[in-house]
């Protein structure tokens, strides 16, 4: 748990109105009912951490900037009927990461929970809201766009030769998106989890995040080049490849589309070698579950699509790369080099030397 600082934290219980906590250094406006919103921002960035608590029935808001802080609490039965705030979009994009708990979130006509260290992107035009219920603790970063702008051309300078890394096409491409005219009233978002093994990614996560909090909060000298390093390395963080699976989804997703989608990616960083049981781990579904997802979106078993996956990347391999096949074979995960030979043969008719040799 993140702590605050207790002179700039004013605990209530009940809401103020809207004028109470509107204000230029913190552009958010609260309803009675606790509701908000998120006027224009003028700052390059804007924090808000929610904290919700069954334990104690607490509902808690930190709203946090370079020029100011303010904290509000109230008790989970004066919302009432409340229980999320009404689906919303801002001027800016959003970046939701969840620090611990699960925290389900409405994303237009869509439900989805997203677990511990689980983040979710979303554009300028997509509706979406999160419902305060269970235990769990998540912070929403809000970017002015031309501070965005700012990180993304940070990260280009400073990683232009990065191959194993997603970043022009996962949040840039986001960002880049709600510039151009033609895609710019899209409905799209994205959705980041860490891949296997988590732990460290997230530990790596929760530092940079709990970084720009504090430093945020008790502001030094140096301190805006330090928080706008720490965004660079967030989101430095979410494009490795290695490191998080970050899929584009489109607002009109089926439940069973944005999961296969998701199976896909998994699959794909690695290299078709996932078994069903290790996504299950990973995906908190059941393994035979996601072995018709697969099923039906692409005619294969979860076995199949693998080996369909890693003899594509090795036809690819042997016909543009000058890497030997025993790297190859060691890249793909194979520990036993005949039967690579004996599933090249089976799918593309030749040896995987007969294949280089004519290609």
């Amino acid at each position: 748990m993140i702590s605050f600082d207790q002179s700039v934290q004013h605990e209530i219980v009940s809401f103020g109105t809207v004028d109470d906590y509107a204000s230029d250094a913190l552009p958010i406006c609260i309803s009675d009912t606790g509701q908000y919103q998120i006027r224009n921002i003028t700052l390059p960035y804007v924090i808000l951490y929610e904290e919700c608590r069954e334990c104690d029935s607490a509902y808690v808001v930190h709203m946090l900037s370079e020029h100011g802080a303010h904290s509000i609490r109230t008790e989970k039965e004066l919302l009432g009927l409340h229980k999320r705030h009404p689906l919303h979009k801002h001027s800016c994009i959003e970046i939701m990461y969840v620090l611990s708990g699960s925290l389900t979130n409405y994303v237009e006509k869509q439900t989805y929970t997203y677990e511990a260290g689980q983040f979710c992107i979303m554009n300028k035009n997509i509706c979406h809201a999160e419902e305060f219920s269970g235990d769990f603790e998540a912070v929403f970063f809000m970017l002015r766009d031309d501070y965005l702008q700012e990180l993304c051309d940070e990260f280009h300078r400073r990683v232009p030769s990065v191959i194993e890394n997603d970043f022009p096409d996962s949040v840039y491409q986001l960002y880049e998106d709600g510039q151009n005219e033609k895609h710019r009233f899209a409905k799209a978002y994205l959705d980041c989890f860490p891949l296997s093994p988590a732990e460290n990614t997230v530990q790596m996560m929760n530092h940079v995040v709990e970084f720009i909090i504090q430093e945020t909060q008790k502001p030094q000298a140096g301190s805006s080049f330090f928080i706008k390093g720490a965004f660079a390395q967030l989101l430095g963080l979410i494009g490795n490849r290695e490191k998080y699976s970050v899929t584009q989804i489109r607002s009109d997703y089926e439940n069973q589309e944005f999961l296969y989608h998701k199976v896909a990616h998994i699959m794909r960083t690695h290299h078709g070698r996932i078994t069903r049981d290790e996504l299950s781990a990973q995906l908190h579904y059941n393994g035979e579950y996601l072995n018709r997802i697969v099923k039906k979106f692409t005619g294969k078993t979860i076995l199949e699509y693998g080996r369909a996956i890693y003899m594509e990347e090795a036809k690819t391999m042997l016909s543009e790369t000058d890497k030997s096949v025993s790297s190859i074979i060691e890249e793909l995960g194979f520990s036993n080099r005949h039967h690579f030979y004996q599933l090249f043969r089976k799918v593309y008719g030749k040896t995987p030397t007969e294949f280089r040799s004519s290609s």
